[in-house]
């Protein structure tokens, strides 16, 4: 298989992927509402909606909104700090986390059947040809810039 074969047959497999079900699932932990809970939770410590964005990739005006629904159903706090009052400082309710656990939960049963079906080998290889992808990032930024070249 030549290079063009390779790149299609990949774009070709990524695509099938990006239309499962699982991925559908996956996506809300990497974009929206439960992307920036996930954060939010994970860091242990109040964040700035300049921190979230950023980590985001998103703009703020469209972090904020998120913020704004996520405040509205009660799974964040926002408060004024008290040393510069024009920062605002984000927080996980326990409402929150109760959410992101159901959703870790749902995952994680979708996962363990997706484990069934493939096979303890075989997801073995995937996540082994995942991480070596997770982990070419670098030198691929270092020969094509962070957005890879594309405009």
């Amino acid at each position: 298989m030549d290079k063009v074969e390779l790149r299609n047959a990949l774009l070709e497999q990524l695509w099938r992927m990006y239309r499962m079900d699982i991925m559908l699932y996956l996506r809300e932990f990497l974009v929206g509402e439960t992307a920036l809970m996930e954060y939010i939770a994970m860091a242990g410590r109040a964040v700035t909606p300049t921190e979230i964005s950023e980590e985001a990739h998103l703009s703020r005006a469209r972090a904020a909104n998120i913020l704004r629904s996520l405040r509205e159903k009660g799974y964040i706090s926002m408060e004024m700090d008290e040393e510069d009052r024009r920062r605002m400082n984000v927080t996980a309710t326990q409402s929150g986390l109760k959410y992101l656990k159901g959703k870790h939960e749902y995952v994680e049963s979708y996962l363990d059947r997706y484990v069934e079906v493939l096979g303890e080998k075989n997801i073995s290889d995937l996540t082994a040809l995942l991480k070596v992808t997770a982990d070419s990032e670098a030198e691929l930024v270092s020969r094509f810039g962070s957005s890879a070249g594309i405009k």
